[in-house]
């Protein structure tokens, strides 16, 4: 009854930030106290606790890293004008009957750079439904198109603290990982792709405005050294240099272009880098404006508490019952289709993608370690489900942070194919295995 009311508590707090507008960390503090205080009721001891907290907050401190270092590289980029080439190659590409592709294909090339899809969502991803505002393209359509490319690089991207979190909270290498996460891709890609291609021309743009090119172009210097930050985060992980390398080795690319090509000062740079990047061109002030490491402020008190509750947790055994039905349902449904019940759930209830993925490896890790399974398929499964599930849920911040950006409706998110045709596929794939499985033994 005590675990019951902890979770009642929780959930009115996760609910008043969701009506405030407020960080989910305040509710995840306020939880993190209810579910204390039931673990010291039910006989551990208040020190013995706090040490189990801290032990999981420590699994953060590596996804904490890549964090901070991604705040310095979202405001470099601005003031690099990396994100303002792309924006500017990419806009170029549209044509009446491409909006819709072009919508998605830069949105998932802007993710895998980026590796942040509130990042991607709050640049490109303003700019093109302005686009489709003005052209009058279907904005249903368009944001459904935006929100699959923000996620493409969720799991892709070197950048991605997604990616890095799973890796961790499963004991797995990120190089590793994400080298499998690319080989379930490309199926559901190219479908996704061959969809947005057939809605591109049922549903043409009619006019392209050519004031954000031409915005572009007077805030910027769009020459090709301002690729480079971007062309050294995606090559360098594929010769094996690691994600916090590769992502300092772009913020440098980033602080040169900036000072040498876009000639912003050293001070300037540095404000930037702390507290965000400004755009002195009023046309480009709310587009391009953001980043900095005070943006990750509130994403890593999420992460630290996320990761203190998964240490809580495995040492009380708090959540022994919900992981018994859990196990039972991956008898019935296999490994993957538990993962998407607990995705659901979790999102539904944590609203929080982190969470959920904490939580997710938190619930199945022992159903793995029961099968004799290796740690590298808990994570894959993590992040062919959850990562991309969260993305469907109306409330939960990884759809409505997102959707807000855009000025659109939970009504994109059906249209939002790439979100759930990985899943599916994955899903299908894991189904095959099994029977495969079953067939041997037999």
């Amino acid at each position: 009854m005590d675990l019951l009311a902890a979770f009642g508590v929780f959930l009115a707090c996760v609910a008043g930030c969701m009506v405030k507008g407020a960080s989910l960390g305040w509710a995840l503090a306020a939880g993190f106290v209810c579910f204390f205080v039931v673990g010291v009721r039910r006989g551990t001891p208040a020190p013995a606790l706090m040490k189990l907290a801290v032990g999981g907050m420590a699994t953060s401190m590596k996804v904490i890293r890549i964090l901070l270092l991604l705040g310095l590289l979202t405001a470099l980029w601005r003031a690099g004008g990396t994100v303002a080439f792309f924006v500017w190659c990419g806009v170029r590409l549209i044509t009446p009957e491409t909006f819709v592709l072009v919508a998605f294909g830069l949105s998932a090339v802007f993710s895998l750079a980026f590796g942040s899809s509130f990042g991607v969502a709050g640049t490109a991803g303003v700019i093109l439904m302005t686009i489709a505002r003005s052209g009058g393209a279907n904005l249903i359509v368009t944001a459904g198109a935006i929100m699959s490319g923000i996620y493409v690089g969720e799991r892709l991207s070197p950048a991605s603290s997604t990616a890095a979190l799973v890796s961790a909270v499963s004991g797995v290498d990120q190089h590793e990982f994400q080298m499998r996460m690319w080989r379930t891709t490309p199926v559901p890609l190219l479908l996704t792709l061959v969809i947005y291609g057939v809605l591109s021309v049922l549903c043409p743009i009619q006019t392209v405005d050519a004031h954000i090119v031409a915005a572009l172009e007077e805030g910027f210097s769009l020459t090709w050294p301002t690729a480079l930050p971007a062309a050294a985060l995606l090559l360098l992980p594929w010769l094996k240099v690691s994600a916090m390398a590769s992502i300092a080795v772009s913020c440098v690319l980033s602080a040169g272009c900036a000072l040498v090509v876009q000639h912003v000062s050293a001070g300037e740079l540095l404000r930037a880098c702390v507290l965000g990047y400004r755009s002195a061109l009023p046309a480009l002030a709310e587009l391009m404006s953001g980043g900095g490491l005070i943006s990750m402020a509130g994403v890593v008190v999420i992460v630290i508490l996320s990761c203190a509750y998964s240490g809580m947790f495995s040492g009380t055994g708090l959540l022994d019952p919900v992981t018994g039905r859990l196990g039972k349902l991956a008898e019935r449904l296999g490994l993957f289709g538990a993962h998407v019940a607990a995705s659901f759930g979790c999102s539904a209830l944590f609203c929080n993608q982190t969470v959920a993925i904490v939580m997710n490896a938190q619930l199945l890790k022992e159903e793995y370690r029961r099968r004799d399974l290796p740690d590298m398929e808990l994570a894959e499964n993590i992040g062919n489900s959850t990562v991309n599930l969260a993305g469907l849920v109306p409330w939960a911040i990884a759809a409505s942070v997102p959707l807000t950006a855009l000025e659109a409706g939970a009504e994109a998110l059906p249209l939002s194919f790439y979100l759930y045709l990985l899943p599916l596929w994955c899903w299908f794939l894991s189904w095959r295995r099994e029977r495969s499985k079953n067939r041997n033994k037999v």
